[in-house]
């Protein structure tokens, strides 16, 4: 086994960020830890851990406890790596701002009977975030209206039937600056679908559901991102 020193801000920040400008309050440590062949193994895979630049970066062990370099295992799950040097964090996966998400940026400015926005969703047993469901409240349909400012070409999203709710079909329809642009069927028994939706950089989109039997039914849009 080997036994090597190295200081802390260099053996933890380095293997944790793959390298980064150290701010002025950074406590500088020497420490004692153990390279001792760590191997990494992702899902029956061998992983060789390397930095944004291709290096090789071993794994080590310090006070017991096993170190790896994030970016490494992030790259082996899939997970994009963010290291975010004013706030010293590192984000796997999404990072803030990294998205541009219709219910951040664009939320509707009006709406009709029994639009909701709950934090997450169950479709098809599944929990989604970043959306909304409508529910068929009244037969004369409900809507949303949101005013998008010419800013987006796409509006990508995914739609469902949300769990514990009445099974009914309807139809989604969408309107860009007042025409219609598309329609969506939906049926209670789907699975979840994913859709692009074109906007051609339109002021205004409205969504409106329209079913013909009045039951409570609900359908979500989650992940509702903007391009």
């Amino acid at each position: 086994m080997k036994i090597w020193k190295r200081l802390a801000a260099l053996a933890l920040c380095a293997a944790l960020t793959c390298g980064t400008a150290f701010a002025a309050n950074t406590v500088y440590r020497t420490i004692t830890v153990q390279y001792s062949d760590i191997k990494l193994v992702v899902d029956g895979v061998k992983v060789t851990p390397k930095d944004a630049d291709g290096i090789t970066v071993e794994p080590f062990i310090y006070n017991g406890t096993t170190y790896l370099p994030v970016r490494a295992v992030g790259n082996a799950i899939g997970k994009q790596v963010t290291w975010d040097g004013k706030s010293k964090t590192v984000y796997l996966g999404e990072a803030p701002g990294s998205r541009t998400w219709l219910m951040d940026v664009c939320p509707p400015y009006e709406t009709y009977i029994a639009f909701n926005t709950p934090s997450s969703f169950k479709m098809a047993g599944q929990a989604y975030t970043h959306g909304f469901t409508m529910n068929n409240a009244s037969t004369k349909g409900c809507y949303a209206l949101f005013n998008l400012n010419g800013n987006y070409n796409t509006l990508s999203c995914d739609i469902g039937h949300v769990d514990d709710t009445p099974m009914v079909d309807g139809q989604y329809e969408i309107y860009l600056d007042g025409d219609l642009a598309q329609i969506i069927e939906v049926k209670a028994e789907d699975l979840v679908r994913h859709f692009d939706i074109p906007l051609h950089n339109a002021l205004q989109m409205k969504i409106v559901f329209v079913t013909n039997v009045y039951s409570g039914g609900a359908f979500g849009f989650a992940n509702c991102e903007l391009s």
